[in-house]
């Protein structure tokens, strides 16, 4: 069970939800002050043909008073952290000391999350109920996704995404060996929301990011997707489940590169969803959005965001 970013596609081609919203509320997530590194595993996705083996970046985690593990998923595409109410009643029925009730208005306070050896304190978090699975407590190696964790987690912070190593580093300003090798340029960090400035084939534009979308190297318009496709080349149709709403992704073959801080990658791939009306499309388009990238881009790479300078950069990763 993990969050596919498909349906933010919609309100991110929307302008107006990306620049002009209303403000999220302040970060409720308090992190050692020290650096601390977070270890990811990569949830596979054998729904689809081929198999997705980076379909979402999910963080374990422990709680208080439990003996499981636990999983939250990486999700830039949420502007805060939250935890499914299905899955936090049936873990509260079980050990009852393990989750604090929660207020009427379906917010928990005074929780902690201990992921690897950083401890995560949690002043209050929202809880939403995502779909009707408890715990399964019978299998002990079950993947079990209790929440997200949003881009509160990154807000005020530098955060340094090793994809080869699977770790994520956040500190409060770039170490020395950070910026080794890295070149860093500006980006807008607005709301929470993470907008890399490109060039794909050729052309600037703006590109939504999150780690929410792991599936897809360009997520944008059909139009786009056709003209930076390898001539001849047939969609591939694949059909995706974002919040309970099902939504139709055609991918298409392509040569076209992209270049993000002065590093060119292939682009491989480029996608349209069916669905989203073509308003929204068009008017992302005026306002200079090209559409959204996820994780598949940088699986050779560290991504670095600084969202308190708004500055990111891109290297190779070296294995550690």
């Amino acid at each position: 069970m993990f969050r596919l970013s498909t349906l933010i596609i919609a309100s991110c081609f929307h302008f107006s939800g990306i620049v002009v919203a209303q403000s999220p509320s302040p970060g409720q997530l308090i992190l050692p002050a020290k650096t601390c590194t977070l270890s990811f595993q990569w949830l596979a996705d054998t729904t689809t043909s081929p198999a997705e083996p980076h379909a979402a970046m999910l963080i374990p985690v422990r709680l208080k008073h439990c003996p499981r593990t636990f999983y939250l998923q990486f999700d830039l595409g949420a502007p805060a952290s939250l935890l499914y109410r299905n899955k936090i009643d049936a873990i509260r029925k079980k050990y009852p000391s393990a989750i604090p009730q929660q207020a009427a208005d379906g917010i928990l306070q005074y929780i902690s999350l201990k992921a690897g050896k950083t401890m995560v304190n949690v002043r209050e978090i929202s809880v939403k109920q995502f779909d009707s699975t408890a715990i399964n407590w019978n299998r002990k190696s079950a993947i079990e996704i209790i929440g997200t964790f949003g881009a509160d987690l990154i807000d005020g912070r530098v955060v340094a995404i090793d994809y080869p190593n699977c770790t994520i580093t956040l500190s409060d300003s770039l170490s020395p060996r950070q910026k080794e090798n890295l070149t860093l340029v500006n980006f807008m960090y607005t709301n929470r929301r993470v907008l890399l400035p490109a060039i794909v084939n050729g052309k600037a534009t703006i590109l939504y990011f999150d780690t929410g979308s792991s599936m897809f190297s360009l997520l944008t318009s059909k139009e786009t997707s056709q003209q930076l496709a390898i001539p001849g080349a047939l969609p591939v149709r694949q059909e995706v489940n974002s919040w309970g709403k099902l939504l139709t992704a055609y991918t298409l073959s392509t040569n076209a590169g992209i270049d993000l801080a002065n590093t060119s990658l292939p682009l491989q791939a480029t996608t349209w969803i069916e669905g989203v009306s073509d308003a929204q499309v068009a008017q992302m388009l005026r306002m200079g959005i090209g559409g959204m990238t996820g994780n598949k881009l940088f699986l050779d790479h560290v991504l670095v965001l600084d969202t308190k300078n708004h500055l990111f950069g891109l290297k190779l990763s070296s294995p550690h």
